[in-house]
């Protein structure tokens, strides 16, 4: 281990349909046979860690631009997925707080492309970005043929796509990724996404700490039996993920930090009260 500052940055909040975060929820039976869906709430998030020569960040939440009449989102994912996150919550001021800039952060790590992760990629234009293989050629994929609405949010593709970025793409048979000194990037493959990266953090005083980001939603996905969420593009890959977790976590002692579990999130300490260590 060695010395390092873990900041956790709440970055907002947005809704969805829960049998998206957690398959097969609110099923209609014969008592019940129209059961309501619920419309939930969960945070928006994003890591930073810094120690005395780098920093990294894991994941750059919703662009500042993505709600709106005239938003990057299309509307009809907007009111499907609607972002709430005040201007304190967006990122580069997140950053301000702490008395940086998107130009001092060394490297980016994306969890995956998706719209509340990868929606910030085009102000780290003096960073060095990790980046799935298999996630990269999805978003590019879906910026080519205009496939929105989609996770892949199409403004935000253009605007990053547009600059000469540093980007280092993680194959699918690559391994895991020595980062720096108690920092690996988990190259956690198919699931959730077409390719997931997680980060293994092991701090002097807190210990172990795997940032899983949509690899796993929320307790409720892993926790006792596993319980899939809504969204998935490979099962058995997410399975065979959630198994991978929780081994790493058995063995290391760390502690599994999920992409948006409101519960555990809440009880975070945030980048406004302090850090880990």
């Amino acid at each position: 281990m060695t010395d390092m500052k873990l900041f956790v940055l709440d970055l907002g909040s947005m809704k969805m349909d829960r049998s998206l975060i957690v398959a097969r929820t609110n099923l209609a039976n014969i008592d019940q046979p129209t059961r309501p869906a619920e419309f939930v709430e969960f945070p928006v998030s994003a890591y930073l860690i810094e120690t005395s020569r780098e920093k990294v960040l894991f994941d750059t939440g919703c662009n500042p631009q993505a709600m709106g009449k005239s938003g990057r989102w299309p509307q009809s994912f907007q009111k499907s997925y609607p972002y709430f996150g005040n201007e304190e919550c967006q990122l580069p001021n997140r950053l301000r707080q702490l008395g940086l800039g998107p130009d001092d952060i060394d490297v980016v790590v994306l969890s995956h492309m998706h719209n509340d992760h990868a929606g910030c990629v085009e102000f780290f234009g003096r960073s060095k970005l990790f980046c799935h293989s298999d996630e990269m050629s999805a978003a590019m994929r879906s910026y080519a043929l205009h496939l929105d609405p989609t996770p892949y949010i199409w403004k935000d593709i253009d605007h990053w796509s547009r600059r000469k970025l540093d980007w280092y793409l993680i194959e699918r048979d690559e391994g895991d990724i020595p980062l720096l000194p108690g920092v690996t990037i988990l190259n956690l493959g198919p699931g959730h996404s077409y390719g997931m990266l997680g980060l293994h953090v092991m701090l002097k005083r807190t210990g172990g700490i795997i940032l899983a980001s949509d690899a796993l939603y929320c307790a409720e996905n892993y926790r006792d039996a596993l319980n899939p969420p809504g969204v998935l593009i490979d099962s058995l890959g997410w399975e065979k993920t959630a198994k991978r977790i929780k081994w790493l976590e058995h063995g290391t002692g760390s502690e599994v930090w999920f992409g948006h579990d409101g519960r555990q999130f809440s009880g975070l300490k945030k980048s406004t009260e302090g850090y880990y260590e």
